[in-house]
């Protein structure tokens, strides 16, 4: 499959893109937005968690930039094929995904039970 960045970039260009396509890389957008959430969260608390996230995710010289703000997660995201970059664990519909879904699902359940007593 093609790169995020190049889906993305025919969607712009008014192209047409298979329900596929578009698919993986809604999905791969989804996850780096969950990831700059995170990154965001773990600045704004200071010291030695910002300190790590900028030394982990912005300091590749050919991947990311501080003051750009762009990460090493992102850039890798949209560089990759959607499908590779996610893995089986993480694509809806894989068997791979189901077991991972319906073990978080277990633990949220019994999370909110024990939050309810």
């Amino acid at each position: 499959m093609r790169s995020t960045c190049e889906i993305i970039a025919d969607v712009k260009d008014g192209k047409k893109v298979s329900y596929e396509e578009l698919r993986m890389a809604c999905m791969v957008q989804s996850f780096l937005l969950f990831q700059y959430q995170n990154d965001v969260k773990n600045l704004i608390k200071g010291g030695i968690v910002a300190e790590l996230t900028l030394q982990g995710k912005y300091s590749d010289i050919k991947t990311s930039s501080k003051e750009s703000g762009i990460s090493s997660d992102y850039w890798n995201g949209i560089k990759a094929d959607p499908v590779k970059y996610l893995g089986p664990a993480h694509i809806p519909g894989t068997q791979e995904y189901e077991k991972r879904y319906a073990i978080s699902k277990r633990i949220y359940e019994k999370v909110m039970k024990d939050i309810e007593k």
